[in-house]
């Protein structure tokens, strides 16, 4: 993993529960998460770890490009990021995000509700077991302000 890299934030995502999340300018993160930002199960989502779900728009990408109906957001990502190798965003690096300082705590398990992102409903294309291509669960050590377009720095 290089000593620092740098990407975007592409998007910005909250919703008032479920998914698709809807794209925002910007957004204020308090330790909790996104401001404003809800999740209809609390079981599987919202606990403290999982404050932020972050994800990459080159996977993004790919799926649509592999005739997936899968967009920014969709997925329930808060912050859709492009230019940084999503194979070093896992557990334990660190992330500032604008004025957010965050750290990735795990890998999102995909849940039933982004079946209807992939054209043969097979949502664990995005588990970390087939690869890179998971979305991440990051605490919020610094809360701040995101905006789309701020840089995305992965801290050595």
């Amino acid at each position: 993993m290089p000593a620092t890299a740098t990407g975007t934030v592409t998007q910005l995502s909250s919703s008032k529960g479920g998914v698709p999340k809807l794209a925002l300018e910007s957004v204020d993160v308090s330790f909790r998460g996104v401001v404003g930002d809800v999740q209809k199960s609390r079981n599987h989502h919202g606990r403290p770890w999982q404050a932020l779900c972050i994800y990459s728009d080159e996977i993004i990408n790919q799926f649509r490009a592999d005739g997936h109906p899968i967009a920014r957001g969709s997925a329930g990502e808060n912050i859709t990021t492009s230019g940084l190798n999503w194979a070093d965003i896992r557990p334990g690096v660190r992330l500032r995000i604008g004025t957010v300082l965050a750290d990735v705590q795990a890998y999102a398990t995909p849940c039933k509700h982004n079946a209807q992102w992939f054209s043969d409903g097979d949502f664990n294309r995005m588990n970390y077991l087939r690869g890179a291509a998971s979305r991440v669960y990051a605490t919020v050590v610094e809360p701040g302000r995101i905006v789309t377009g701020d840089a995305v720095i992965l801290e050595p």
